[in-house]
């Protein structure tokens, strides 16, 4: 007996620096500390500012629901009016010159992957192989989850032909079907969830309905470190996408709303970036 009891307090032990370390990624509490909102006759948002809080950390981020009348209300647009390896511009500057009531920044096409799949505003700009997971956004508005094995070059036009208006690729997929996709092991970013980092992603609820998430880090007392995708992949769950997708974080994380810089980016200043996207009213 006493051999037996000997066996299950080793297990035990074992277990309680894993169950400690579990528990410690759970949030002691979630307050909407602030809500923006802008409206007009052809779109509304509302912007949540989100806390989070931890036992010694603190993670706030910002939920922007977007109703808009057309989904050509969702644009894109470069750095420098052009695509180009070269253009690199703050995301409130190019959403200056768009008049756009909301931005956020885009999936940095041009920072150091080179392939992938790049429609732009139903232009097509490149049409390379692609170890990413790609988003697909069509003439009605909806999304298109596409894995990284489903995607073959090549197929551009066609791309085109069926509705694409614009592809991202950065990801990874977070949701797809209402429901949280399993993260890849590998992939151009660390999709572990103790890995906190400032984050920008966007979702589609239906019809012209969507959702942008920017969670702020690296700020020591508002949100220290950032975000887990994991966390990031519960948010558009609970705000109703059937799709959501990430997008470029760290430094390049912001949202503009109106002019105005909504997060406070992880630098001193917005880190520049080649492309946005934004809803135009």
């Amino acid at each position: 007996m006493k051999k037996l009891l000997s066996v299950a307090a080793l297990v035990l032990a074992a277990l309680l620096p894993l169950c400690a370390a579990q528990a410690a990624t759970l949030p002691n509490s979630k307050t909407i500390e602030d809500t923006l909102t802008y409206e007009d006759e052809t779109i509304r948002v509302t912007i949540d500012r989100w806390c989070y809080a931890f036992n010694r950390t603190e993670l706030r981020f910002f939920v922007a629901n977007v109703y808009a009348s057309r989904p050509d209300q969702l644009q894109t647009a470069f750095a420098g009016e052009a695509y180009s390896k070269d253009n690199a511009e703050a995301t409130s500057a190019i959403a200056q010159r768009h008049d756009a009531v909301l931005a956020i920044n885009g999936d940095y096409y041009n920072y150091k992957d080179k392939y992938n799949l790049v429609i732009r505003n139903g232009e097509l700009y490149r049409d390379l192989e692609s170890t990413r997971d790609q988003l697909l956004v069509y003439a009605d508005g909806s999304f298109e989850a596409l894995p990284a094995s489903a995607f073959a070059p090549g197929n551009g036009q066609a791309y085109l032909d069926s509705g694409v208006m614009q592809s991202f690729t950065f990801g990874p997929i977070l949701v797809d079907g209402g429901e949280i996709v399993p993260l890849p092991e590998k992939y151009i970013i660390y999709t572990g969830d103790t890995i906190r980092e400032p984050r920008t992603a966007i979702g589609w609820v239906d019809e012209t309905h969507y959702v942008v998430v920017v969670a702020d880090g690296r700020r020591d007392g508002w949100s220290d470190k950032g975000m887990t995708l994991q966390e990031l992949q519960q948010v558009f769950v609970e705000q109703g996408c059937q799709v959501a997708y990430n997008l470029d974080g760290g430094g390049s994380a912001t949202m503009v709303l109106n002019g105005e810089l909504v997060n406070k980016t992880s630098g001193s200043r917005e880190r520049n970036v080649s492309d946005i996207v934004y809803f135009t009213r």
